[in-house]
């Protein structure tokens, strides 16, 4: 497949790094059949990242859709099955026409619902809360199946094309009784969305003329997680019992309220390890056209990603105080030296405090980078690269048959800014 035209809005590196790196280590690893390997750097991803922030940040917001169509196309060429690479080839108009499409419905109807609203008798303001946050959890769901069913039909592998099928209504469905089913039970039934959910999706998953299977059932799934239902419980009623001891004890020591948020660590690493052993026991359940998947991720690549990340957060956090603390100090000893405010021009003041508000609007993108290169990055990079099969990947081959794929993309996704990948 060719690279595909994306010159509506100025060029950046479209992945041609990244083939390069690719063929680059073609000549120097030997690519076993039945492991999927990820090729993506952090150094090339933090330079799409901060171009794609640039451009967004100068288009006011609207470069975002070719933003996100550049990066799938460097991730999706660095994603390698049996020496050859994925391609994405979705363009950056089809998710700003999808986004164009539904805000002219949901803006509307947002706008005639809060209208209905107001009418309401005070009486029924909280149902009418209740009832609204329903209908945006139910959308959230179906946003993701149609924003997933885009991406699939979007992804060639050898010319072969994914299709996902079903109806995002139905996922939509499933995924809100799911939910409320965990809610009611207190999240004891949580792993029942993460069964039918991911049955449903997996069943009508198409790579070629060939269907997916997910054969994994709720026993073992519950199994795991009632152990990390019952570690989070134990971990909250520990810190609720520390910060009492500290209300109830005046001269306790300075340390005894952050100790209390020691017991959430405990409840990170467990769902960490609750969502491994999920990745795992969905890749051994998941067949296709002979083929059986498996993953050889493991609990403490996880846990070290995390405590990697956090680290870099807090340093990023202590940084970024400290600037704002300099640029807010010098702000105010600038003002000071002239006797007051009020006796300096407007142009003066607001000359002094632009560094300090440049800072306050760089914060929002400048986590976000770090937040993509720290975090979800190198968590797609683990999960993808601990992905293995096991037979003859060569029965893979195209549906002859024409495939209806949407034309547009991902529009109430980018509605609700569900963010990812």
């Amino acid at each position: 497949m060719s690279t595909h035209d994306e010159n509506e809005l100025p060029e950046a590196n479209n992945g041609s790094q990244a083939a390069a790196d690719i063929a680059e280590n073609s000549e120097n690893a030997e690519y076993h059949n039945g492991q999927i390997q990820y090729h993506g750097r952090w150094q090339d991803v933090l330079k799409l990242c901060c171009w794609n922030t640039l451009w967004t940040i100068l288009t006011l917001g609207i470069f975002r859709f070719w933003a996100k169509t550049r990066m799938r196309r460097d991730i999706w060429s660095n994603i390698v099955i049996d020496g050859d690479a994925l391609e994405y080839t979705g363009r950056g108009l089809e998710l700003f026409l999808g986004f164009l499409i539904i805000s002219v419905i949901f803006i509307p109807a947002s706008l005639l619902l809060g209208f209905i609203s107001a009418q309401l008798p005070p009486a029924m303001q909280g149902l009418q809360i209740i009832v609204m946050y329903a209908v945006i959890l139910f959308l959230i769901f179906v946003a993701i199946y149609r924003a997933t069913r885009y991406r699939m039909s979007r992804t060639f592998w050898r010319g072969i094309r994914g299709k996902l099928g079903g109806s995002s209504f139905k996922y939509a469905l499933i995924g809100f009784g799911s939910f409320l089913a965990a809610i009611l039970s207190l999240g004891i039934l949580m792993p029942l969305s993460f069964i039918t959910l991911t049955r449903y999706e997996t069943n009508n998953t198409w790579i070629g003329d060939h269907q997916a299977r997910f054969t994994g059932t709720f026993g073992p799934a519950f199994k795991k997680w009632i152990l990390t239902w019952l570690l989070c419980l134990v971990a909250i009623a520990i810190s609720g019992g520390i910060i009492a001891a500290a209300v109830n004890f005046t001269h306790s020591p300075f340390y005894i309220v952050p100790l209390a948020f020691i017991p959430y660590l405990v409840i990170v690493f467990g769902m960490a390890w609750y969502h491994v052993w999920c990745f795992r026991y969905q890749s051994e359940n998941t067949t296709l056209a002979g083929l059986q998947f498996g993953s050889t991720l493991a609990t403490g690549q996880y846990i070290k990603l995390l405590l990697r990340f956090l680290l870099l957060m807090v340093l990023a956090g202590i940084v970024f105080v400290a600037l704002l603390s300099v640029t807010g100090g010098f702000a105010a000893f600038s003002i000071l030296a002239n006797n007051a405010a009020s006796y300096m021009p407007p142009e003066q003041v607001l000359a002094i405090l632009a560094p300090f508000f440049i800072l306050m609007l760089l914060a929002t993108p400048v986590f976000g980078i770090l937040t993509f290169v720290g975090l979800t990055h190198p968590m797609l990079a683990l999960h993808v690269s601990s992905l293995v099969y096991d037979g003859d990947i060569a029965e893979l081959h195209q549906n002859t048959d024409a495939q209806n794929v949407p034309r547009t993309g991902e529009g109430l996704a980018e509605a609700f800014d569900l963010g990812g990948i």
